[in-house]
């Protein structure tokens, strides 16, 4: 239980925190504009008839609209078109509700909620850590979060916020036993991101999890009827699937339209490795296309190794919601979006600060100095207009 006091102060270095980096994230897009021409073709202004869009705002505010952004803006002002189903509906659906109702312009609307999203976010870890009876970490978890090198989606248009919202929410009801509404926070992130499917597993682990035990299961605990909201989370995703099979003539569009980004097969990772492989074989360590590999390839790293490092050490509900959000996207065929799919994990970041945690001061100092430089890349290349999650 957190009291009145740690509130008080948890909510001032909230504020304090999010501002910082806000502003760092800022400075840094300030900062690109002086080192990499802008590649129109993947920004917010790529077509100048979305001009509701908010293409008039100033620079510093439109450039968070970029790649997938646009995408979500368009379905918010305009609904789905073709080839659009892989974006769900929930994020760009709050998007456009915000709008109309306030005036909004669409990119302003998006970062609003993106931002609230993560506010909110913040908080539910918080609770989280008093409920794990980590609340000592909070201070260094939250550096952990703001440093990721792909933090600034947070404050994007992109739904990474609003999913770490709905997916943290989940996990805390899930441990103080609030099943129905886990099974509903856990339908809503599904309605924003396909890993939300990841979240059924966790309620019925934790579920089958008795009281005091963190790794032993007793699954004589899943014929009560309880259980039956985790439903909620794959019926969410069925019903997207199915509105698409009707809108569209077919469900599987969700997948096959995927292919423009080379992500509509089931690819086994090892065959990915060795694509990312012959990119540091055959392509100079000049080109920034080996670079981006690098950073894709070791996202995956660091993911695997929280997975190794953590089994037995963190709650294995956590663990398996962790295994299963890193999987479903690796066996797409491309760990395009890797380095982003982390922002989505309490349970990664709450290994990461523990892990940090037990670090020299010059072994903090280096974590965190590297990821800094790490987002001051990211930031970089993305308000730019080139890709990197």
């Amino acid at each position: 239980m957190i009291s009145y006091d740690q509130w008080s102060k948890i909510g001032r270095f909230l504020i304090i925190s999010v501002l910082l980096w806000k502003a760092t994230t800022l400075i840094f897009a300030a900062i690109a504009t002086h080192i990499l021409p802008l590649q129109l073709a993947f920004t917010i202004w790529r077509d100048p008839q979305y001009k509701n869009f908010g293409l008039y705002l100033p620079y510093l505010v439109s450039i968070w609209g970029n790649f997938d952004g646009f995408f979500y803006l368009a379905i918010a002002r305009d609904g789905y078109l073709s080839g659009q189903q892989p974006f769900f509906p929930l994020y760009p659906l709050v998007i456009r509700l915000l709008a109309i109702r306030f005036e909004l312009p669409y990119v302003l609307s998006a970062q609003i909620v993106s931002i609230g999203a993560f506010i909110g976010a913040l908080i539910v870890v918080a609770r989280l850590l008093a409920y794990d009876k980590k609340l000592s970490l909070f201070p260094l978890l939250i550096a952990v979060i703001l440093t990721f090198p792909t933090s600034y989606s947070y404050g994007a248009t992109y739904n990474d916020a609003l999913f770490f919202f709905l997916a943290s929410l989940t996990l805390y009801l899930g441990r103080t036993k609030n099943f129905v509404w886990a099974g509903v926070a856990g339908a809503a992130a599904t309605l924003t991101r396909l890993n939300g499917l990841a979240l059924f597993p966790f309620l019925l682990v934790e579920y089958a999890l008795p009281p005091g035990r963190e790794w032993h299961l007793r699954w004589e605990r899943l014929g009560t009827r309880r259980i039956w909201a985790a439903l909620f989370i794959p019926l969410a995703f069925l019903g997207y699937a199915i509105w698409i099979d009707r809108e569209f003539g077919s469900w599987q569009t969700l997948f096959s339209t995927m292919s423009v980004w080379g992500q509509d097969k089931v690819i086994l990772p090892l065959q990915v490795v060795w694509r990312y492989l012959k990119i540091f074989f055959f392509h100079p360590p000049a080109a920034l296309s080996y670079w981006v590999a690098v950073v894709e390839l070791g996202s995956v790293a660091l993911y695997i190794w929280a997975l190794i490092w953590s089994f037995k050490k963190i709650r294995l509900s956590y663990w398996i919601f962790m295994a299963v959000s890193i999987l479903i996207p690796s066996l797409t065929g491309s760990f395009a979006g890797m380095p982003r799919y982390g922002l989505h994990l309490y349970p990664m970041f709450l290994v990461l600060a523990w892990f940090v945690s037990r670090q020299s001061r010059l072994g903090k100092l280096f974590y965190f100095s590297a990821m800094t430089a790490l987002l001051f890349f990211c930031v970089i290349l993305f308000t730019r207009g080139i890709f990197i999650a």
